[in-house]
C-alpha cells in the first residue's frame, strides 16, 4: 500500500512540474509581418459601447465605456 501511494505521489509530482512548466497565453499572439494596431472593443450585447487602442508608433486613445464583453483585434498599420 505504501508503495503505490509513493508511485501515486511521483507521478502526481511530475504531472504537475510538466504542467506548469508549460506557457500561458492569456491574450493571443499578434499575426506575424510587422507592426499592428491593437484594439480592445467592448460591447454591452450586441452594441459596441467603447474601445482603446494602441500601437503603430502612436499615442494611444480610447473612447466610450470601457466595460462589459471585450473582444481584442490586431490591425496591421
Amino acid at each position: 500500500m505504501k508503495m503505490r501511494r509513493g508511485i501515486l505521489a511521483v507521478a502526481l509530482a511530475a504531472g504537475a512540474l510538466t504542467l506548469g512548466s508549460t506557457p500561458a497565453h492569456a491574450i493571443p499572439p499578434p499575426p506575424p509581418g510587422g507592426d499592428n494596431l491593437i484594439v480592445f472593443s467592448y460591447y454591452s450585447g450586441d452594441q459596441l459601447v467603447g474601445q482603446r487602442w494602441f500601437g503603430c508608433n502612436q499615442p494611444p486613445g480610447q473612447w466610450g465605456t470601457l466595460s462589459g464583453l471585450t473582444k481584442l483585434f490586431f490591425t496591421p498599420c
